[in-house]
């Protein structure tokens, strides 16, 4: 009997430390909360500078993702609480030179850009099935490289009334020449 009662006593002391304040201690702790990080500024990125373009278009963007293709470098950024306005910039390293880039790069019904670049192009197109209008500037830079600035717009958005903001936000690209 006695044997029984100092076993029950003894177990009773082990199963007293699983339980209260101290118990804690033995817990597995909860895994940790992870979050994704923001896209490293790298290539066509490093082109862009947020305050800059809040300031010419009126949206604040952040980086959405860049990607690597061949030899031309991208960056999209958009507002984290919405998919447009969109930005996209295209850098892609080029041995073309002027009459190279009005003949071959130039797209159909596009407006001239003076200021800009070696040679510079600017072009508006409406909404379509699934997007709403855009401005897109493109210019041969004095560094070889070939680039292409887009700003898609949510529908019912005006392309054109954006269209100067966006030329002189190219020209500062141009000029940063990073």
């Amino acid at each position: 009997m006695r044997t029984r009662l100092l076993a029950l006593m003894a177990g009773g002391t082990l199963l007293a430390g699983c339980a209260g304040p101290g118990a804690a201690a033995h817990e597995q702790p909860p895994p940790p909360v992870t979050t994704p990080s923001p896209p490293v500024l790298s290539g066509a990125c490093l082109l862009l500078d947020f305050p800059r373009i809040e300031q010419h278009l009126g949206a604040k963007l952040s980086i959405s993702g860049a990607a690597v293709h061949q030899k031309t470098n991208t960056c999209v950024a958009r507002p984290t609480d919405a998919d447009l306005p969109e930005l996209s910039i295209s850098v892609t390293p080029s041995k073309a030179d002027v009459a190279v880039f009005k003949d071959a790069m130039l797209p159909d019904g596009a407006k001239a850009v003076t200021g800009l670049g070696r040679v510079a192009y600017q072009q508006t197109r409406p909404a379509a099935k699934g997007r709403g209008p855009y401005v897109e500037v493109g210019w041969l830079a004095g560094n070889a490289r070939l680039l292409v600035l887009k700003v898609t717009l949510p529908v019912g958005g005006d392309a054109g009334a954006l269209a100067p903001e966006a030329v002189e936000l190219a020209k500062e690209i141009d000029r940063a020449g990073v």
